[in-house]
């Protein structure tokens, strides 16, 4: 009997039950092993037989009664009767608990156990023999599914140990052999591997001297020659095994826990390191994981044996180093690995003091310089890879250090290891060990470490300006440099900007003299350095793949040589993209340095014309070339009129040529946005550094540059959001320097007057055509900008509610600020929502002035694209006031929105594509998941891994690459997430279905009224999505169904999936919405193509959807033929799941039932037996059971027995349209050619000439048979090859049909059944030849098997006799 896993265990936790379950995961970690204890006990001696072996079986016969322990007891009793006969039975014993011991019996299994513990008791060293024997057949049950057994095993174990230790311990390899496996070696349940550690432990403690080493050394051997696949989980069943040996009780370590470990280190340093890093060696693996286990288990007083043994070894080989006795520096490099480790771990609450620390730190750096000054020592080392590891391993234990310590520790000791490092070490070390810092919180950064970091860039500038400029954008760009405003420093402005100092370096000039280096004007002139602008725009954005792939890494000596003398046609060497990421860098760097205003504001200034010049010229170089941009232009920006144009010009004026995968920006002018985005941050550090510069000073330029943009770049660009954002806070900033003066100087009367224009209710006129489309924009940021952008202009006048009212200015622009600037999260959406409900009100009231119609509609609309579903229902709600309120002004918003899904290359927003915006989020969160605190799991029970150290591995690591090898990455990442605020993934396929459920809930009547191009867009979804009607119109072409116009022009069927999901399910949806709208409306049969539009219904309401049948039910009823209007109700509730069987049990579908009208059932049948035959389909609600759909279909057929027989003959036509091919080459000529027999299968109701309403959506074509066709019954053999292109499941859905019909209709169903008897032919002679083409494929697979079997045995014939001849 297995264990259930589930056990009930006395509560010891508190509460009313007495008893509560346990898994067994959590009864296994309870079980402990701990020999020890059992040592008073065992001091007992035997009271009747002088055998622990006879009490033993004695206390099992009383406490196990299973007849195979019974079958066991007669087998041993006339051995245990004394301990002599015990010893002379011995080896009878042993085979009899082997053999019962392998039994699944785990009563049994647990009494031979203890049988066994009680047996190595009395033999002692005379159980030697069968020593392996008994190990080899216990260590099986540890893996056992009982808990009981798993600890009766593993007790029994580790009392064979207490009792062979003295034997054993001369030599424990061997045993250490027979465990190996357990402890991970192979794969291994969990606990296992603590169990096993556990019972071993004993004996490991009593091993000394160099029986201790030996055995350390043959672990680690092993260890090494473990399969790489299974070496993690063999490494940690070793630390394990270490860790039980050195732990004590009580968060103590054992007495033998120094020597343990330092046998565990003396092995280590034999090692040789050539690996990058100290965890590529197996062996330190090892020796770290021990080291994390113990100080996870002790406290701070208890873990000093750790650190004694770590100081006394260090000294050791420090000294050694030092004093040039020893060649080998690995030791000391293992030391400071896990000296840094213990440091770190647990955030160093295991660390009593920290002087005795940074001394020995001190000593690193130390060797460190004089391995770097002395020749003679750096030549006596053997390995150069083991003084790189050390050299990232001292900045490892120094940042540790730096992270943990106190204040004061700091003030005496780390100042001082600062100043060596900041002395002797490479500045892109430094820099990196300054950003591990930050980024890890360090809370003395910017009081201690800044300083340094002023002083290196100024020093090394000259040379290394590349990496300078890239560690101060992360620094910045990122967050990490974090001030509090107002404080002032010698380091720090007031307004939290680094203070450079002028004049502490000098810098070769030109003429051979030296200059003072200023950092601010240096960046200043790199920043308005020339630089060819059209190379830029020509190099192609793609999606960085690798770092080489990204950034081809900067020019070399470019720092050595002046910018300004440097050609601006010199394409420079590192790349044209690499010149979008250095600006983009230095507008970072430079809005948080402290600048000269009027030395920033001219460079920016600067900067600004050669942009505005370049973006307007190539700007006008990309429309003359594009037939599309050029349509852009002339229809206002109005993309849905330029896609008339070439389709080709289109898809390659958005980027849409460039693969799926490498495209990093698309949309119109997207060679461009890098380039404007970068004029965006241009000017809006020009108008932060308005704030704080003489009014009169920045007026002038910073209106040049406002108008320069507004009239030259904003209309082909306004939907860039840096750019609109720029926009905003130059006008913002504008209006503050032409209102305030500071120092006593103020803007001249003609700036403010120019200003006053520039922001006019005029100016606003021209503006918002240009920009109100951005309030559909799925980016929230574009949104709010282009609202406050809007806000800072003189705005109109309210319209007058009656004649006697006051005007006064509009407020729904403001309003929309509020609307936008308040979060979509659970807390705020209800603030949210009353903002729209304000602007609803407005809009709805008629007063809105006419500039700002689309204000709220367009704004309504943009909220659909949050990821936020509450908001939704309101949004439709309050478009619903303006709809009643103003109907064509919401007309024009919500179709010309849902028109864009009709060519998805009208949703593309210029910007990242949703490829980029993956990757930049997923660098995002890979970078912030290094410095994110994560639990680590544990192993076995015990926490291996620290969260405090893995995070700061990750961290220190993620930083010393970074900046190790500088070849542009960084920067270039750094400036593609600049460029994109918005990285939020948008569900279009969601927003549509939004749109199409909003106008089918309140825009039934607009749509009605624009009915020509709802009907076309139907169709076109039809025709080219829905798959399964797409044969309709193919069909029908040339006939009064077909259509009369191209909808390619209305749909694009080449761009679907751009942006949208596809699939079966978002279709049927879509369909189901689309119908839901039509059948709202009022006069269907006023509609454009409405006996399309009818024969299409009739198709749908064949469908086994219930959904989809209620809705195209709908939009037949709205035709309210006299025939159909009268049974609405009825046909209503045989769509209705719940009221759908009792309806057909009362509906009389008879001709002389009272049900129906006579008179009616001409129109009314087509559509009756049309919705039951796809009532016969539906798999939902109860009937989705096994057998549920058997049971519809028995129900409905059971209905039809009263019906006539052209009825009877058009349901079963139904369901063989998928046949009719079939059909009609199968069925023989004379039965289609006999005008007494049944007439051929028709999709004309009544086998007469109906209305076009009547008839089914497909037409016969027998028509179109050869009469010279020869046809007789031998022919059904052949028709196997028209089911191809039929599924077998559709052909087995049809086979039960039959069945179900000819069980419920009899022999009323003889005059159609020869129709359906040929597609069943057809059917079995479609599988016969599918399964005679599988079984000749498995023929001549057998048949080249055995010929290569057969050549096989023929060569290695020959190749015997070959051998028989050469002997």
């Amino acid at each position: 009997m297995k264990d259930t896993g589930i056990a009930s265990q006395l509560n010891t936790l508190g509460g009313a039950n007495t008893y509560r379950f346990k898994s067994f995961k959590q009864r296994a970690d309870e079980i402990e092993i701990n020999v020890s204890r059992r040592i008073v006990r065992d001091f007992d001696e035997p009271e009747e037989h002088g055998s622990y072996f006879a009490e033993g079986v004695k206390k099992w016969n009383e406490l196990n009664c299973t007849k195979d322990y019974t079958d066991f007891l007669r087998r041993v009793t006339k051995y245990q009767q004394s301990l002599a006969q015990v010893l002379y039975h011995k080896d009878d014993i042993v085979c009899a608990l082997e053999e019962y011991m392998s039994m699944e019996h785990e009563l049994v299994v647990e009494a031979m156990l203890d049988l066994v513990t009680t047996l190595a008791r009395d033999l002692q060293d005379e159980i030697l023999p069968y020593y392996e024997r008994l190990v080899r057949r216990i260590t099986p049950l540890i893996k056992a599914d009982a808990v009981e057994v798993v600890e009766a095993a593993c007790n029994a174990l580790a009392c064979l140990f207490k009792y062979l230790a003295k034997s054993l311990v001369l030599d424990l390899r061997p045993t250490f052999n027979l465990l190996s496996p357990m402890l991970g070696g192979e794969r291994q349940k969990a606990n296992v591997r603590r169990f096993t550690a556990e019972s071993m432990a004993f004996l490991i403690r009593k091993l000394r001297g160099n029986a201790l080493q030996q055995f350390v050394e043959h672990v680690v051997h092993t260890m090494l020659e473990c399969a790489p696949t299974r070496l993690p989980d063999f490494q940690n069943g070793l630390a394990l095994l270490f860790f039980e040996c050195m732990r004590n009780v009580e968060t103590q370590l054992h007495s033998r826990a120094s020597a343990i470990y330092t046998a565990l280190l003396r092995e280590l340093y034999k090692e040789e390191l050539d690996g990058e890093r100290l965890e590529d060696n197996a062996v330190y693996v090892l020796a770290a994981s021990v080291t994390k286990l113990c100080l996870h288990y002790t406290r701070r007083e208890s873990a000093q044996q750790l650190w004694e043994v770590l100081f006394v070894d260090y000294d050791v080989q420090a000294r050694a180093v030092a004093d040039k006795t020893t060649q080998r520096i690995q030791p000391l490099v293992i030391l400071l690995g896990l000296l840094a480790l213990a440091t770190i771990v647990r955030k160093g609450s295991r660390v009593s003091e920290y002087k005795p620390l940074f001394q020995r730190c001190q000593t690193a750096f130390t060797i460190a310089k004089m391995l770097a000054n002395d020749v003679e020592a750096s030549q006596m080392i053997d390995n150069d890879k083991a003084v790189a590891i050390m050299a990232h391993e001292r900045i490892k234990w120094l940042v540790g250090l730096l992270m943990q310590c106190n204040v004061q520790d700091m003030a005496s000791t780390g100042k001082l290891m600062l100043d060596m490092v900041v002395s002797n070490e490479p500045m892109s070390t430094v820099l990196s060990m300054a950003l591990t810092l930050a980024r890890l919180g360090w809370a003395q950064w910017n009081q201690i470490l800044l300083p340094y970091l002023i002083r290196i860039t100024v020093d090394h500038w000259a040379e290394n300006r590349d990496v300078l400029l890239l560690f101060w954008t992360e620094l910045f760009q990122n967050g990490l440099f974090k001030v509090q405003t107002g404080s002032i420093t010698l380091t720090v402005t007031s307004r939290g900007q680094v203070l450079f100092p002028t004049k502490t370096s000098e810098k070769s000039t030109g003429n051979g003299k030296t200059g003072p280096i200023n950092i601010p004007q240096e960046l200043v002139d790199w920043l308005i350095a020339p630089v060819d602008w059209k190379a830029v725009a020509d190099q192609q954005q793609t999606i960085p793949t690798t770092e080489r792939e990204e950034f081809g890494g900067f020019e070399d000596g470019a720092s050595d040589v002046d910018q300004d003398d440097r050609s601006t046609s010199e394409a420079p060497s590192h790349g044209v993209a690499s010149e979008l990421a250095i600006k983009s860098a230095l507008l970072c760097v430079l809005s948080h340095v402290s600048v000269d205003p009027s030395v920033l504001l001219d460079g920016l200034h600067t900067l600004i014309g050669q942009l505005v010049a370049a973006v307007t010229q190539l700007t006008a170089q990309m429309a003359e070339n594009s037939e599309y941009l050029q349509n852009v232009a002339s229809n206002s920006g109005e993309q849905g009129d330029a896609m008339q144009g070439d389709d080709d010009s289109a898809s390659m004026a958005l980027g849409l040529f460039t693969p799926k995968d490498g495209r990093l920006y698309w949309g119109a002018y997207h060679q461009l946005f890098p380039l404007v985005s970068l004029l965006g941050s241009a000017l809006k550090l020009e108008a932060s550094a308005a704030f704080h510069a003489s009014p009169r000073l920045v007026a002038e330029k910073l209106m040049d540059s406002w108008c320069l943009i507004l009239d030259h770049v904003l209309p082909a660009h306004s939907t860039n959001p840096l750019l609109v954002e720029s926009m905003f806070k130059a006008a913002d900033a504008l209006k503050f320097v032409t209102t305030t003066s500071r120092g006593g100087e103020a803007t001249s009367a003609a700036i403010k007057q120019k200003v006053a224009a520039a922001l006019s209710l005029q100016q606003l006129e021209h503006l918002v055509p240009m920009l109100e489309h951005n309030l559909t924009s799925t980016q929230p940021s574009l949104r709010l900008w282009t609202l406050q952008l809007l806000s800072l202009f003189e705005q109109p006048l309210m319209n007058p509610a009656d004649k006697s009212a006051t005007q006064e200015p509009c407020t729904i622009v403001e309003m929309g600020i509020a609307l936008e600037s308040t979060a979509g999260g659970m807390e705020t959406y209800k603030d949210r929502m009353n903002h729209l409900r304000r602007m609803a009100v407005i809009a709805s009231s008629g007063r809105v002035p006419e500039i700002f119609h689309n204000v709220f509609p367009y704004l309504a609309l943009g909220q659909y694209s949050l990821n936020f579903s509450y908001i939704w229902p309101d949004v439709t709600k309050q478009l619903g006031l303006l709809a009643a309120a103003n109907q064509q002004l919401f007309w024009n918003a919500v179709w010309g929105l849902l028109q864009r899904f009709n060519d998805e290359r009208l949703l593309i927003e210029t910007g990242p594509t949703p490829e980029a915006k993956k990757w930049l989020n997923s660098c995002a969160e890979a970078r912030a998941a290094e410095s994110e605190l994560t639990a680590s799991p544990k192993i076995d029970g015990h926490a291996i891994e620290c969260p405090n150290l893995a995070r700061f591995n990750r961290v220190f690591s993620a930083e010393l690459l970074r900046l190790a090898n500088v070849d542009g990455s960084g920067l270039q990442n750094l400036a593609i997430a600049t460029n994109c605020p918005d990285l939020n993934r948008v569900d279009y396929a969601n927003v549509q279905k939004q749109l199409m459920t909003m106008l089918a809930e309140i825009g039934a009547a607009a749509a009605e009224a624009h009915s020509k191009p709802v009907v076309q867009a139907f169709l076109a979804f039809i025709r080219y999505d829905f798959g399964w009607t797409s044969s309709f119109f193919t069909k029908h072409e040339g006939t009064e169904l077909g259509l009369d116009v191209d909808l390619t022009g209305v749909y694009a069927v080449e761009h679907r999936g751009l942006l949208t999901e596809r699939g079966r399910r978002i279709d049927e949806t879509r369909c189901i919405l689309w119908l839901k709208l039509i059948s709202k409306f009022r006069n269907p049969q006023q509609l454009p193509r409405a006996p399309t539009l009818y024969s299409l219904f009739l198709r749908m309401i064949t469908r086994g959807d219930n959904e989809m049948q209620r809705h195209a039910l709908g939009c037949l009823l709205a035709w309210r033929q006299s025939g159909v209007h009268p049974y609405a109700e009825n046909l209503r509730n045989l769509v209705d799941e719940k009221r759908f069987r009792d309806e057909i049990k009362t509906f009389d579908l008879a001709v002389n039932g009272q049900s129906i009208n006579i008179v009616h059932r001409e129109q009314l049948m087509p559509i009756l037996l049309r919705v039951l035959h796809g009532q016969m389909m539906v798999r939902n609600g109860k009937a989705s059971r096994k057998d549920g759909m058997r049971i519809r279909r028995a129900v409905i057929l059971n209905a039809m027995v009263g019906v006539t027989q052209e009825e009877l003959r058009f349901f079963v036509g139904i369901g063989l349209e998928t046949f009719r091919t079939t059909i009609l080459r199968a069925t023989p000529r004379e039965l289609l050619a006999n005008a007494e027999s049944p007439e051929p299968f028709s999709l004309t109701f009544n086998g007469a000439s109906a209305s076009t309403t009547d008839k089914m959506d497909v037409d016969s074509d027998a028509s179109v048979l050869d009469t010279d066709e020869q046809s007789s019954i031998s022919e059904y053999v052949g028709a196997g090859a028209e089911m191809d292109n039929v599924s077998s499941k559709a052909q087995i859905s049809f086979l039960h049909l039959q069945m179900e019909l000819i069980r419920s209709l009899g022999i009323k169903a003889t005059p159609v059944f020869h129709e359906a008897f040929a597609v069943i032919l057809s059917s079995v002679a479609w599988a016969q030849r599918e399964l005679d083409v599988a079984n000749d494929e498995l023929e001549t697979l057998a048949t080249e098997q055995t010929g290569d079997d057969s050549q096989t045995t023929e060569d290695s014939d020959a190749d015997n006799d070959s051998d028989m001849d050469d002997a």
